[in-house]
């Protein structure tokens, strides 16, 4: 082989090796940027169609498969897992679910469903700062052991189980927590194969089948805490209510509708409206309906 040959084939091993190094260096890169990503650190999540990206502070861009601008975003909030974000021109609102890999959409205000799934997250190495603790004296997603909505409650009745009861104090569902975060608490009934995130950032009760997509179902109206171990434990009680007028006596044959959060479709309201009906100790007649577009339907319920 002449020099010039020799030459020109360590060249072409050097650039091939070169290319190599640095596509292994790209990889070794990325792959610990998907490392240790939480809702404090994280600047980039993807999904099958395109990806959102912190583009600013506090300022966060969707772009499509092609990498064209499809929207932006005002970031208005970070917990341990979640990012949230809201596009004030189109009054909707963003929740990127580092914890449960689900971005979850709503507007005006409203309720979210899980919309995209997350197939990859990204953190920026320089944010890799430890969050404040929170004050003890809030109730949290670490400390709650209450959870009130309108007809009834989630209560922790040891360690791991959890406990619906409906208005009357009759236990209806039990459930194991599956974990908790700054804001939730993650429980599922293997029973019905169900799914709950009590979210207590939004104030919300979120519900799903299956391991899968969840939708805001109850609004919380209160919460009481776990006590700290110099305190004495208090009962566990639910605060007054608000006054209201006193609801006429439920009859046998009394048929009336219930608020049952957002219905997207007849296969939703097969879900929802028998868990409605169990809470309320009635049975679900088959028909529903959508009272406010996007934020609230009823169950029909015999009693």
């Amino acid at each position: 082989m002449t020099f010039l040959n020799r030459a020109v084939a360590i060249g072409l091993t050097v650039a091939v090796t070169g290319s190599l190094s640095l596509a292994v260096t790209d990889a070794a890169q990325a792959q610990r940027q998907q490392q240790g990503v939480n809702g404090y650190n994280v600047w980039e999540v993807r999904f099958n169609g395109g990806l959102f990206r912190e583009t600013g502070r506090g300022h966060w861009t969707e772009y499509d498969a092609d990498g064209r601008v499809k929207f932006t975003f005002r970031e208005t909030g970070r917990d341990d897992w979640s990012v949230y974000l809201n596009d004030p021109s189109r009054n909707v609102q963003l929740q990127i679910d580092i914890h449960r890999n689900w971005i979850r959409l709503g507007d005006n205000g409203g309720p979210k469903r899980d919309f995209y799934p997350i197939a990859s997250a990204y953190r920026n190495e320089g944010r890799m700062r430890t969050p404040a603790p929170t004050p003890r004296a809030m109730t949290d997603g670490r400390n709650v052991r209450q959870v009130f909505f309108e007809h009834g409650s989630f209560q922790q009745t040891g360690p791991g189980r959890w406990t619906e009861y409906e208005e009357q104090g009759r236990a209806v569902f039990e459930f194991s927590e599956t974990g908790r975060d700054q804001w939730s608490v993650y429980l599922d009934d293997r029973s019905r194969n169900v799914q709950l995130q009590l979210d207590l950032h939004r104030n919300w009760i979120s519900y799903g089948v299956n391991g899968g997509s969840k939708n805001d179902l109850y609004p919380i109206e209160s919460t009481s805490r776990q006590p700290s171990a110099s305190s004495s434990p208090p009962r566990l009680q639910r605060p007054a209510p608000r006054p209201q007028p006193r609801p006429a006596p439920r009859q046998a044959g009394n048929v009336r509708n219930v608020n049952a959060g957002p219905i997207w479709s007849r296969e939703d309201a097969k879900i929802k409206c028998p868990v409605v009906a169990a809470s309320h100790g009635g049975q679900w007649t088959g028909e529903w309906r959508t009272t406010v577009q996007g934020k609230m339907s009823v169950c029909e319920i015999r009693f």
